[in-house]
């Protein structure tokens, strides 16, 4: 079924708060077709960007325990109704379409795109978030996790065989009893046979292991918690000592038992749906989604020019999240990147903090005006944090090219984004992401701002940064008749 353009639909509804209309529980095609039909209508009779609030759109929509979306905690996850939004219409696309994100963190739109019906394709530089991305679409039996779980905690032995695991500052992270259990645990992970299973088992073995380290529990980056870094009287002293005794007698077998039961209730609900559409990880570089060798000795799949319909993707912004530090006990207790490795691995973020003095000398000019205008003044008052800011649109750029290259003649992008303040300047990246995007050959048909609650990207990352507290939706389409 081919994709109906805007003028094929004449239904308009102008007040975009109306929710949408649902069957059997989930958003109709023909409710969130109105609904995006009457915003673009919006968007054009005004010329400037729409207010939406896309949880007030689809009210019914969980934001909590949805499907298997909290399978695996990961840092400034996208807001879910957004995804659901642009996916469950048959404007941008169709079921059976080829969605990608190329940005995919731990999978939200892949794991919508999927209950949508359409076939996604998902592409990030972090083996953890790969790991996630991929058994959160995977539809398993609760029947079987069950026995294969029942399996692991009777394979797990009472102490461990073998080196110590290849985790950054083991000792600083965790007691001694807690590792060694880990590492218990871990080898009776690793005996499973069957690779969904014991992947989907790998997961919630992430989850315990930062559950029972001696980071601080509140924040997304590896922070060692100590309660005597609040004062006497503060509610989070107590908590923290109690936090830090109750791990000295922990028993990682519960914690993880725990977890995984709750797990495969996520999964069952998964399941559940009937999804029909298939995710798979294909790449691990958004900047070059040809063939290429990654860094676990994987060969990537090749995307085909113009063969993707719609591509909806939150990439990071500068100064990112630290994804790879957040991740990096996960990563060395499911051996998925050594210790040596961790700097390679930041160096294949889009956006990160962390740059050579070489590296900040090559970086040139972004061919933005404003930006550079922009970058110009940041760099008088920190030079490196202009050079972070300038790299990072120069990767974007590639990017969106890329991105560009895959997708169809009339098909879509939807790119989440927000600005904020670099070195105490505002950078507007929206507006220098939507000039790249234009210079690339996508044409801007609209741009929503909505509001951020309770989300993960709410946390300054610096001194002179500030809170992001807006997010820019824009919707581009590639020139050409699809």
């Amino acid at each position: 079924m081919k994709a109906k353009t805007y003028h094929q639909r004449h239904a308009v509804l102008e007040d975009s708060a109306t929710p949408a209309p649902k069957v059997n529980g989930l958003y109709s095609d023909e409710g969130t077709d109105t609904q995006l039909l009457g915003l673009l209508r919006r968007y054009k009779r005004k010329g400037k960007p729409v207010s939406v609030n896309f949880r007030r759109i689809l009210p019914a929509l969980k934001a909590g325990d949805r499907l298997t979306h909290l399978l695996h905690p990961y840092p400034a996850k996208l807001l879910a109704h957004i995804p659901v939004f642009f996916l469950s219409n048959n404007i941008l696309s169709t079921p059976g379409d080829t969605v990608l994100d190329p940005f995919c963190g731990s999978g939200t739109v892949l794991l919508e795109a999927q209950v949508a019906g359409r076939n996604a394709l998902g592409v990030d530089a972090n083996p953890l978030a790969r790991l996630i991305a991929e058994v959160k679409t995977r539809v398993l039996e609760a029947s079987s996790l069950n026995r294969c779980l029942d399996g692991v905690l009777t394979r797990i032995k009472a102490a461990p065989t073998g080196d110590s695991p290849d985790v950054v500052n083991l000792k600083h992270w965790f007691y001694p009893g807690v590792a060694r259990q880990l590492q218990c645990l871990g080898k009776a992970i690793e005996c499973m046979r069957n690779p969904q299973m014991r992947d989907f088992f790998r997961v919630c073995f992430s989850v315990c292991v930062r559950k029972v380290s001696l980071a601080d529990p509140r924040l997304s980056v590896p922070v060692r918690l100590k309660a005597a870094s609040y004062p006497k009287q503060h509610p989070l002293r107590e908590k923290s000592a109690r936090h830090l005794r109750g791990l000295r007698r922990v028993r990682v077998r519960d914690v993880f038992e725990q977890v995984a039961r709750t797990n495969i209730v996520r999964m069952e609900k998964l399941r559940a749906t009937g999804a029909h559409g298939v995710s798979e990880i294909v790449c691990s570089d958004a900047r070059d989604l040809k063939y290429e060798f990654s860094l676990n000795g994987k060969r990537d799949k090749a995307i085909a020019d113009a063969s993707v319909q719609l591509i909806v993707t939150s990439p990071p912004y500068p100064g990112a999240q630290k994804y790879i530090r957040s991740c990096s006990l996960s990563l060395g207790w499911l051996g998925l990147c050594p210790t040596a490795d961790l700097r390679a691995y930041k160096s294949r973020t889009i956006g990160r903090e962390e740059f050579t003095k070489t590296e900040y000398d090559q970086i040139t000019r972004t061919n933005v005006a404003e930006a550079d205008d922009s970058l110009a003044r940041i760099r008088r008052r920190s030079p490196v944090r202009a050079a972070i800011a300038a790299a990072y649109l120069n990767e974007m750029r590639v990017a969106i090219k890329e991105m560009h290259r895959v997708l169809k003649p009339g098909g879509h992008l939807v790119l989440v984004a927000a600005n904020n303040r670099i070195a105490g300047k505002k950078f507007q990246t929206v507006k220098y992401l939507e000039t790249i995007a234009k210079q690339s050959g996508l044409r801007l048909d609209a741009c929503f701002i909505d509001a951020i609650k309770s989300r993960g990207l709410m946390t300054k990352r610096n001194g002179t940064a500030s809170v992001i507290t807006r997010e820019w939706v824009l919707l581009f389409t590639k020139g050409g008749s699809s």
